[in-house]
């Protein structure tokens, strides 16, 4: 299994909304079409301006695949000017881990 994540900063609190409204109804749909994807999550800061798309995929192969796809490429042309900068993008190995029942 293999995580990529995304961190972005947007340029005011209500961008980061946008953001988030874009991610979870246009990126979320589409990325459970794409091979090899296991799950999604966004993650917002409470009262701040960062994002986080924190994305599993069953390899590292369809992993870069999607990160050099048409549907990524949308998503960044749609949100690139809600952001400081660009995105920062980081591939990661997953070693082992558990999960638990949120409560």
């Amino acid at each position: 299994m293999y995580a990529r994540m995304v961190i972005g900063e947007a340029n005011s609190e209500s961008q980061v909304e946008e953001f988030a409204r874009i991610y979870t109804s246009e990126v979320l749909p589409e990325l459970t079409r794409e091979p090899g994807f296991a799950s999604a999550r966004l993650m917002v800061e409470e009262d701040g301006r960062m994002a986080v798309s924190l994305t599993l995929w069953k390899t590292r192969d369809e992993c870069i695949k999607y990160h050099c796809s048409r549907s990524y490429r949308q998503f960044v042309a749609k949100t690139q000017h809600l952001l400081v900068g660009d995105f920062v993008v980081k591939l990661f190995k997953d070693c082992g881990g558990v999960s638990g029942n949120a409560g």
